[in-house]
C-alpha cells in the first residue's frame, strides 16, 4: 500500500509539472487492432516488446504470423542462446508428454533437475 501511495504522489507531481504534456500520440485514438492473430498472448507481448526495442528486423516483421518463441529468442540474443533454450524446450515437452508435472516426486526434485541441466 505504501508503494502505491509513493507512485501515486510521483505521478501527481509529474502531471502538475507538465511532464505529460505534448507526448507523441496525445489526443489520438489507441490502436487495438490485433496485428498477430492466432498467436498466444505471451508471444504477442514478446514480439511487441522486441519490435519496439528495435530487435526485430524488417524481414522478421513480414513473417510475424508464423513467429515462434525460438524466433523471438534468436532476435533478442542474436542467436547466441539458441542451443541452451532448445534443450530446455525439448525437456519441457518431455515433461508434458510423460505427465511428470503431475507427479509429486518430480515436483520435489524439479528445481534440482533444472539446476543441473540448465544452469
Amino acid at each position: 500500500m505504501i508503494m502505491y501511495l509513493f507512485v501515486e504522489e510521483k505521478i501527481k507531481k509529474a502531471v502538475d509539472a507538465g511532464e505529460f504534456n505534448n507526448l507523441p500520440g496525445q489526443g489520438e485514438p489507441l490502436d487495438f487492432r490485433d496485428d498477430l492473430p492466432g498467436l498466444s498472448p505471451e508471444l504477442k507481448l514478446g514480439f511487441k516488446v522486441l519490435k519496439n526495442a528495435g530487435y526485430i528486423p524488417e524481414k522478421g516483421q513480414t513473417n510475424k504470423e508464423n513467429i515462434t518463441i525460438q524466433d523471438l529468442l534468436s532476435y533478442a540474443t542474436d542467436g547466441k542462446e539458441k542451443g541452451k533454450f532448445e534443450k530446455r524446450l525439448q525437456f519441457e515437452e518431455l515433461v508434458q508428454e510423460k505427465k511428470w508435472h503431475h507427479n509429486s516426486k518430480f515436483k520435489a526434485y524439479a528445481d534440482r533437475i533444472y539446476q543441473k541441466l540448465f544452469k
